[in-house]
């Protein structure tokens, strides 16, 4: 009979491991994908709550999160949040948010990166006219949608300064890897609430795990004859 070189021998004690361990990885990536995920700016990417207006983070604060976020700010890489205006406690901007300034000669925008895609998105936002562009891009970085929102809903912010508050939400779109924000003007732009819902795993991941668990029988089969044979 013949037999594989001892070199390419897969003993089933290792087929049963290495089986386990890529189902265990299947189910974390499944259990961390199978809801929508929310980012409202109150505390940094370890849990830390905000403190004091313009309070800053780096665009790659929310890594972890498979976001990162990058802005028309010019300082270096930095987004600024600030705490909501007491006048406005009970709107849908609540406690702390991210606050784009305006500068001159610079279009103001909010950038959005998502490691994995994402089948939707919505979030909150302010702006002194209430308007706002949303493009959205797929992961070969094709335009999927460009889409206008309003909002009227009265916010004041820090500074005293009246916006007009509204909610945008994508969806439908396919695979969202990235969306680009734009006030319709060159103006401020606050924004809240960051809630999207990651692309589900495909059904040819589920097959490769229903494969794994296959493997796992046969190794057991195969161990239990070798110890019944005399």
């Amino acid at each position: 009979m013949f037999m594989a070189p001892p070199q390419f021998r897969i003993s089933p004690q290792s087929i049963r491991r290495l089986a386990l361990g890529a189902y265990a990885m299947l189910a974390l990536t499944a259990g961390s994908m199978a809801h929508a995920h929310l980012i409202n700016f109150n505390t940094n990417a370890a849990g830390t709550p905000y403190t004091g207006t313009g309070s800053s983070f780096s665009a790659t604060e929310y890594a972890a999160s498979g976001l990162t976020i990058n802005d028309s700010d010019p300082s270096a890489g930095l987004t600024y949040v600030n705490l909501t205006n007491p006048v406005n406690v009970g709107t849908s901007i609540s406690g702390y948010y991210v606050n784009v300034g305006a500068f001159a000669g610079i279009a103001t925008y909010l950038d959005l990166l998502f490691t994995a895609p994402v089948t939707s998105l919505s979030f909150n936002f302010a702006t002194p006219s209430g308007q706002l562009d949303v493009s959205a891009y797929g992961s070969g970085g094709g335009l999927l949608a460009s889409l206008p929102f309003s909002g009227s809903d009265t916010f004041v912010n820090q500074a005293g300064n009246n916006q007009k508050a509204g909610y945008a939400s994508l969806s439908g779109l396919g695979s969202i890897s990235r969306v680009r924000i734009n006030p319709k003007t060159n103006e401020a732009l606050i924004f809240d609430n960051l809630n999207c819902t990651p692309v589900p795993l495909p059904a040819a991941v589920w097959l490769l795990g229903s494969g794994l668990v296959g493997l796992i029988g046969v190794a057991r089969r195969k161990e239990s004859r070798r110890v019944s044979v005399p």
